[in-house]
């Protein structure tokens, strides 16, 4: 080739031949090919595939596949971890978004409270917060108890006098004279218990 190809470089025809001897397709037509036959470059049949060759072609072969698969595994590698920064990326902004839009919400409600205390101190009303106002309820409610006198204790609630001790016990004859007394009880007539005797005939025969 580099005779009748005399102004071409060495160096280039040496990886050009080296790429063309490294690829899948050539180790394939290595080990499959019809007629196990060589070419030159006219064509024209130069010699045989050995078996050694060919056993190579299948060594080189089965390597270039486990390359392959071996690189496509980190490539699915690879883009399923850029799937999940990119979804990481989309899930942190959409927070970032949402914090901003909660931070204007607070902006805008302190801007209107800030409004409306302004129009009410143009009014003349004193705004503040219902702690503030339960705070203020309450000083006020403690001064007016020291103020005001204590009232007094209505009658109803006046402590009644002891009631007088009561009288001693008189005895049987301190009894109301007006009750009669009981009638003394009556005696029973006494009353006599007789024993029946059984009649029995002279022949033995009970009778019916």
């Amino acid at each position: 080739m580099i005779v009748r190809i005399p102004g071409f470089d060495p160096v280039v025809l040496c990886r050009t031949l080296a790429d063309l001897t490294h690829w899948d397709d050539y180790w394939l037509a290595s080990i499959h090919g019809r007629g196990d036959r060589r070419y030159d470059l006219d064509g024209q049949p130069t010699g045989t595939v050995t078996e050694a060759e060919r056993a190579e072609a299948a060594r080189l072969l089965e390597a270039s596949t486990q390359r392959g698969q071996t690189k496509a595994k980190q490539v699915r590698t690879h883009q399923a971890r850029e799937a999940k920064r990119r979804q990481q990326r989309v899930e942190k902004q959409r927070r970032r978004e949402e914090k901003d839009r909660r931070k204007a919400e607070h902006e805008r409600r302190e801007q209107e409270i800030a409004a409306r205390k302004a129009a009410l101190i143009a009014q003349g009303i004193t705004p503040e917060f219902r702690s503030e106002q339960k705070g203020r309820l309450a000083r006020e409610a403690a001064a007016r108890s020291k103020v005001q006198p204590r009232a007094e204790t209505p009658a109803v609630f006046e402590r009644r006098p002891p009631a007088p001790p009561p009288k001693p016990y008189a005895g049987p004859s301190a009894r109301m004279p007006d009750r009669p007394e009981p009638a003394p009880a009556q005696p029973l007539p006494p009353v006599a218990f007789r024993k029946k005797r059984r009649f029995v005939p002279p022949d033995g025969n009970q009778p019916g």
